[in-house]
């Protein structure tokens, strides 16, 4: 059984005049499990889950709704919910079909924390994605594994994450912002000299198009696609950064720069050692991970582990920055390239 408190009257987000919607697969709320209909009909429509989130938008009361389809890039039924009790839903196998899609609310606009994880020759946010502990811990599972040539921000053991702390003055459509070197999907040319950065096809949904960046440009956001699973509830928040809209609508002041290894080796310890598995951060340390951490839709203990790692630098060390240029000075103990060890009071970073 899924358990979370009730999803009932939630603020309607403002991001361009759109909703931001959490959902929980393999979920279905209906009346007498957990869902109350917007109206005693309650007739389905039949659209896409985004033009079903386009509706629920546009009418009043409306919260959530469940959609029942092949593929979410297909239309299916859908049907509005003016308010949901996921505790009470029914939940289905792996292959039901069904998904319940409830507004939250977006997060702040100061004093955000958030991570990503990416090859040690860059830093910063600029043109660049990033999530708060339950977005960037879903992609972390999601693409835990050794070095990947074409996906180069999957491994933990080979890349770095770094924590910072951002100010937005609001948040518009979240752009998938990927690596050199990517490959499939979500394709970036190798010999790129900064991240690619694309948005939905207006005319085709299941095609992207590179994204046209502004100096007024506000930053992205969206709900995490890829979660813990759907009985951790709500999947946390990703970001996306313009770079040339730095210093205008979004500004970024850089906390921690960690080694992947180091997190991912004081989640293992924390999960006994995993001596199931090899060496090497592999799904088999993740499976066995979310096995002893993630206990009846918790994270409690998995972020523990993960704010002790940033919050100590005896934890893990910080990792040098990809430039001498660029000066790195921070409120704890900073690792120079060079070797050198300081400790610095205030905290100010030039990127």
């Amino acid at each position: 059984m899924v358990k979370t408190a009730l999803v009932g009257q939630l603020a309607l987000a403002a991001l361009a005049d759109k909703g931001l919607y959490g959902y929980y697969g393999d979920l279905r709320c209906y009346e007498g499990h957990g869902g109350t209909p917007l109206d005693d009909a309650d007739t389905p429509m039949y659209a896409t889950m985004s033009q079903c989130e386009d509706h629920c938008d546009g009418t009043s009361n409306c919260v959530a709704f469940s959609w029942h389809g092949i593929s979410y890039r297909l239309p299916g039924n859908c049907y509005f919910r003016s308010a949901i009790n996921v505790s009470e839903c029914e939940v289905g196998s792996s292959h039901s079909g069904w998904y319940t899609f409830y507004q939250v609310a977006p997060p702040k606009l100061k004093d955000n924390i958030m991570y990503h994880l990416f090859e040690p020759k860059y830093t910063g946010l600029a043109n660049k994605d990033a999530g708060d502990f339950k977005g960037d811990a879903g992609f972390i599972f999601g693409t835990f594994s050794k070095f990947e040539k074409t996906n180069p921000e999957a491994s933990m053991e080979h890349n770095v994450i770094e924590m910072s702390e951002v100010d937005v003055t609001g948040w518009d459509t979240y752009e998938e912002c990927n690596a050199p070197g990517a490959t499939g999907m979500f394709t970036c040319p190798s010999d790129q000299s900064s991240y690619c950065c694309t948005t939905h096809d207006p005319a085709n949904h299941s095609h992207n198009i590179p994204a046209n960046h502004t100096r007024s440009q506000l930053p992205g956001l969206e709900v995490s696609k890829m979660t813990l699973g759907s009985l951790f509830g709500f999947g946390g928040f990703w970001y996306s950064f313009p770079e040339e809209s730095q210093n205008v609508t979004w500004t970024e002041r850089l906390k921690r720069r960690i080694a992947g290894k180091c997190l991912g080796d004081a989640w293992r310890t924390a999960a006994g050692g995993c001596d199931q598995c090899g060496e090497s951060l592999d799904s088999c340390v993740a499976d066995c991970i979310k096995a002893v951490l993630c206990v009846n839709g918790s994270t409690q203990q998995l972020e523990t582990v993960w704010d002790k790692v940033f919050a100590d630098p005896n934890e893990c060390p910080d990792v040098p920055l990809p430039s001498k240029e660029q000066p790195f000075t921070a409120d704890f103990d900073v690792l120079h390239s060079d070797g050198r060890t300081e400790v610095s009071p205030s905290a100010a970073l030039v990127v």
